[in-house]
């Protein structure tokens, strides 16, 4: 297995690009759709209690000490019965990068080349998560450091130029349908992508200075958080809550809407390419962590030889994962987030439980 580390920075712009993932398209539609207006308050709301998650995976990973998540559940539960948990832990990251992947393919062949078939785009996408994976955590979290101010550019330009076509009106009346609303749309955000963050534990061993760790971590969900909130600030200020939630992109809609001096349009690439580069790194995260994972449950030295063939299921899986977009909001809406809380906080709750008993009885 390799030994790169990355520093705490580093680990910090990942988080953020994780977090903005794929969820600064998919989330802001499903939440206008049930929160309406205060659809932005969900998100926030989910932050807030999303860090109580970021200072749980925290204290666990100094129980781990060193080990990533894979290592301390064998650890602590033995071969067999640690093994068990971790198909599950291991079938969750896969099933996620297949989504994420299907996600990719769902908007370029809908939003951008719609006579490319489905299939081609999820192998020209994964060859680049590939060979990321290839080169390691060290490559991952130089290039997060080389593209994060060019993210941080375009949506500065993005929210500036969309800034004239803003009604403040969409956001009225507060709390309109009351608190309940806000409540239950806020597990769409929590289970996208909070506690995904449990992949992380697979990465914080290898973050340098063990001291700013909770502190980088803590602010890439800020930060990462922040920018979803703008982006679904401006989905529901300049479409209004109705069309935000009838667009299956809604911030991809947004920047169609883009005009400036009546005759610089069709700047829509610009959310194009912040989401490629934002779900590429949540892509090559989960796709690294996976085969890592994997190499560490079958007590492979290298994950590198896993990389082709996982690969392979997982453009297979991310084809048949679901029929269609409808389904998949459908999923999203009923099914995740109780799929997303079982592997994302119950079972790094049973892990850590153990890992409390092993530090007590070894005491």
């Amino acid at each position: 297995m390799d030994n790169q580390t990355i520093t705490p920075r580093q680990f910090m712009f990942l988080v953020i690009l994780f977090t903005v993932g794929s969820s600064i398209l998919i989330v802001p539609g499903p939440l206008a759709a049930q929160a309406k207006q205060d659809a932005w308050l969900s998100i926030i709301l989910s932050i807030l209690i999303g860090l109580l998650l970021i200072l749980f995976y925290d204290h666990m990973t100094k129980l781990m000490e060193g080990k990533t998540f894979v290592q301390a559940t064998i650890m602590v539960f033995g071969n067999w019965f640690g093994r068990f948990l971790l198909f599950f832990y291991l079938s969750f990251l896969f099933i996620l990068a297949a989504l994420v992947l299907r996600n990719i393919g769902d908007f370029m062949t809908t939003e951008i080349i719609p006579e490319t078939p489905l299939q081609f785009t999820h192998i020209l996408f994964l060859i680049v998560v590939i060979w990321g994976a290839y080169l390691g955590l060290e490559v991952m979290g130089r290039s997060a450091e080389i593209f994060m101010p060019w993210v941080f550019l375009l949506l500065i330009f993005f929210t500036i130029t969309l800034v004239p076509q803003i009604k403040i009106e969409n956001l009225q009346p507060f709390l309109g349908e009351g608190v309940m609303p806000v409540l239950s749309t806020s597990t769409l955000a929590l289970g996208t992508p909070l506690l995904e963050m449990v992949v992380f534990l697979m990465i914080l061993p290898y973050v340098k200075d063990a001291q700013p760790k909770r502190k980088a971590w803590v602010l890439g969900v800020l930060i990462g958080g922040f920018i979803l909130t703008v982006i679904t600030l401006l989905c529901l200020l300049v479409l209004g809550s109705d069309l935000a939630a009838l667009n299956t992109f809604p911030s991809y809609r947004l920047a169609q809407k883009i005009n400036i001096a009546g005759f610089l349009e069709g700047l829509e690439v610009v959310i194009g390419i912040i989401w490629m580069l934002t779900i590429f790194f949540k892509m090559v995260v989960l796709y690294y962590c996976v085969t890592v994972g994997i190499a560490q449950f079958l007590t492979m030295d290298d994950h590198r030889p896993l990389l082709l063939p996982l690969g392979m299921g997982i453009i297979v899986l991310s084809i048949i994962a679901y029929p269609d977009v409808a389904y998949f909001e459908t999923f999203v809406a009923t099914t995740w987030f109780p799929y997303a809380l079982t592997h994302g906080f119950l079972l790094p709750a049973l892990v850590w439980i153990g890992l409390l008993i092993k530090k007590k009885r070894s005491g």
